[in-house]
């Protein structure tokens, strides 16, 4: 079983993209207040690394501006295996394989790689660990434990990361790491608009309910939101930011997620959403001014699985014993025990290592999950499980009393540790 942090080396380039990003288009990053969370110097050194310096000399400068596209569930071997349906993406992948100084094209997300981690982490520039935002769901920290004991898990018990419904938590208090886009400010160095126009430093692009929306709160806040619910119609308020004199522009595009999600990302309508993102990108780069650069890349990949792939925790006694809470998600879970005990801990991740063998990948207890999510800040270390479990190949470990009868028969999936899930993309263009 492998462990390996972030990518598999300990890095994860995802968590520098947005404040290089912010480098790129002219503008700084404030002292962080958190350990861990990326520094003006950090973004400045990658920035510098992928060539895209305000003052890059490879390239044309005339617009200004970046606009960073972000693919919900675009894994560069899922890109891969479907580029021939994606003549944007395909040149743009084959100009980074074949140019040995542009970034990627390949790049590593955070662990879990789904998608509350990541856009936190590309939000704050800092890893779960960091953040405590380290799943698709955690244990409500409402929950007191000695309320749990002897109890099976429920539903009820977790906090959904992405919805925030229920509980009655602030997002913004609860994730406390200030964002790249709170600490923006503009470089004192580069020149300014002249004719008397006040711009936001940077705006965010996507789905109209996402302004203000529990993830948007606890992930990347800070940053005046512009609602389009069509994709297509998402590259016109990109291009009417630029033209306003906004240096950074985020663009959010989920509807290939759901795709996998729904249907499997090998299936019939994600190659239909991966065609008309390709369109958009097309359109995007048409029409941005000229010397934009636009930086693309993802939270996570996706693997498809089957009802022949699914471990049913609540079906087998052997690893049902002493757990009494259950978060995360199918592909990466939190397991919570009778009294937290570090023995308890240490025994039950021992026994399901044996129990599942070659089905996971990782099994280990909270003080060993830092190899993975990186250092676990105070409100991390309260939410991670007591034992946490990444499965392997396509391989999903379900709870009916925990998981929705959709979730469990959701034929695309990611969370885990495999190249398909945490490798993704990071392409680099320049109208």
């Amino acid at each position: 079983m492998s462990t390996a942090g972030p990518g598999q080396d300990g890095t994860s380039h995802l968590r520098q993209v947005l404040g290089a990003a912010a480098v790129s288009a002219g503008l700084r990053l404030r002292r962080p207040t958190a350990a861990g969370a990326l520094s003006q110097e950090e973004a400045a050194a990658t920035a510098a690394a992928w060539g895209i310096l305000p003052d890059d000399d490879r390239g044309p400068r005339a617009g200004g501006g970046t606009v960073v596209v972000l693919v919900d569930g675009l894994g560069l071997e899922n890109l891969r295996a479907r580029k021939g349906h994606a003549p944007t993406l395909r040149s743009w992948l084959s100009g980074a394989e074949a140019d040995a100084g542009a970034p990627g094209p390949e790049a590593r997300t955070c662990l879990p790689s789904t998608t509350a981690a990541a856009l936190s982490t590309l939000g704050t520039g800092a890893l779960p660990g960091t953040t405590g935002m380290v799943g698709y769901s955690v244990l409500s920290p409402l929950a007191a434990r000695e309320r749990l004991a002897g109890r099976r898990p429920c539903r009820e018990d977790q906090l959904s990361l992405i919805s925030w419904e229920g509980h009655g938590l602030d997002p913004r208090a609860w994730q406390d790491v200030p964002t790249v886009f709170e600490r923006l400010e503009r470089d004192p160095g580069r020149p300014r608009r002249t004719d008397g126009q006040s711009a936001p430093l940077a705006v965010t692009i996507g789905p109209a309910r996402f302004a203000g929306s529990g993830l948007t709160l606890a992930g990347l806040r800070g940053a005046a939101h512009r609602g389009a619910d069509r994709m297509e119609d998402r590259p016109g308020l990109a291009v009417r930011a630029l033209a306003q004199g906004v240096p950074l522009v985020y663009l959010y595009v989920g509807e290939l997620d759901h795709a996998g999600h729904a249907h499997g990302w090998r299936s019939a309508q994600w190659l239909t959403q991966l065609e008309r993102l390709d369109a958009v990108l097309s359109e995007l780069v048409r029409r941005v001014p000229r010397g934009t650069r636009v930086l693309l890349t993802a939270d996570h990949g996706m693997v498809d699985t089957d009802a022949d792939h699914r471990v049913d925790l609540s079906a087998d006694p052997v690893l049902a014993r002493d757990v009494v809470a259950v978060a995360g998600e199918p592909r990466f879970t939190h397991l919570h025990v009778t009294a937290a005990a570090p023995a308890v801990a240490a025994e039950t991740a021992a026994r399901w290592r044996e129990r599942l063998g070659d089905r996971a990948l990782w099994v280990g207890t909270r003080d060993e999950a830092h190899t993975l999510l990186g250092p676990l800040s105070e409100r991390a270390h309260s939410v991670v499980g007591d034992v946490v479990v990444a499965m392997a190949g396509s391989w999903v470990l379900v709870d009916p009393r925990v998981h929705s009868p959709e979730a469990i028969a959701m034929p695309g999936v990611h969370g885990s540790l495999t190249a398909q899930e945490t490798t993704i993309p990071l392409l680099v263009t320049r109208a």
